[in-house]
């Protein structure tokens, strides 16, 4: 590893303030060359990838670049905008919890069904999505909420048919309330007396600038949480679970962090004010098999959240 080292070492580096920033891409892409020289780039597997994400970030720390960050304007150009290993120190000791680094790819990694949306692939509505956008798109805890008490309801409603209607209104009808932003009614009946839902639309970008589309309620109300969740997905072997993750996801975002000893509970406290990653882990009941353990992690820009096993780390 000395060489792949070496020629890393080579790779230029922008200086921000007092801080050296190596290029997130030039490294992964020098490491994925040094360890697999013969294979295409569409044809690196999952195992692949994280082994590439793996040592990349195992080189950075011992070269002096511990940490990741996305460097925007005024901080640097816009055709230099991205994802950077930085040299600056963290506040927190090297010794603090490893957490999963997901993306960039997190869109082809969906695609090919290497992470799930923790909230639709559940209700078997990814395919309904792909139909609509080329994109990822997720459903606010509210909007999942209003789809299953109208499917409980005396109405013939059922999910696909409820989330083909608001993808598709979120596409031909509503106002624009910003570039990024869109107001639009659906009609869903079974729910109360109250037929026209208004929801909204959010052109959202991840730490890798891959964008997704999350979909909520015009008037949700902002539940009590300490930092955002994001786009959640999950790994296959979480979703092989079949838990609902939503009161998992809920005590994440409310800082309950589970079977953590009290030195990474720290960790955790210190990393939602400091703005880095966050891992909880919880035993859930499995049915027939007691508990499994598994772990929840929010990228540092709160960006994405994902649900996966110890193992699939």
């Amino acid at each position: 590893m000395e060489a792949l080292k070496t020629q890393i070492k080579t790779l230029p580096t922008i200086t921000v303030g007092d801080e050296r920033y190596l290029s997130y891409q030039a490294v992964t892409d020098t490491v994925a060359a040094f360890l697999f020289p013969s294979l295409p780039t569409d044809q690196i597997d999952a195992n692949r990838y994280q082994r590439i994400l793996e040592t990349a970030d195992t080189l950075c720390r011992e070269l002096g670049y511990p940490h990741v960050e996305k460097l925007t304007p005024p901080d640097v150009a816009f055709s230099d905008m991205g994802l950077y290993f930085g040299s600056a120190p963290t506040a927190c000791p090297a010794e603090e919890v490893d957490v999963i680094m997901v993306g960039p790819g997190r869109v082809e990694m969906m695609r090919d069904g290497l992470l799930l949306d923790a909230r639709l692939s559940r209700l078997g509505l990814d395919e309904v999505t792909r139909q609509h956008f080329k994109i990822p798109v997720t459903a606010s805890d509210g909007v999942i909420d209003l789809m299953r008490r109208a499917v409980e309801s005396d109405w013939p409603s059922d999910y696909r048919g409820l989330w083909h209607d608001i993808l598709g209104m979120s596409i031909a009808g509503g106002k624009d309330i910003s570039p990024n932003e869109r107001l639009f009614t659906v009609i869903i009946r079974g729910v109360g007396q109250r037929r026209y839902w208004q929801m909204k639309a959010v052109l959202k970008h991840d730490h890798a600038g891959n964008p997704y589309l999350s979909i909520m309620l015009a008037d949700e109300p902002d539940k009590e949480k300490l930092f955002e969740l994001g786009h959640v997905v999950m790994t296959p072997g979480a979703a092989a679970l079949g838990v609902d993750f939503a009161p998992f996801l809920a005590r994440h975002a409310q800082g309950d962090w589970g079977e953590l000893d009290a030195f990474d509970k720290r960790q955790n406290d210190t990393a939602v004010k400091k703005g880095y990653r966050i891992l909880s882990a919880y035993d859930v009941p499995v049915s027939g098999r007691g508990t499994e353990r598994i772990w929840i992690i929010t990228e540092a820009d709160r960006s994405v959240t994902t649900a996966l096993l110890p193992r699939e780390y």
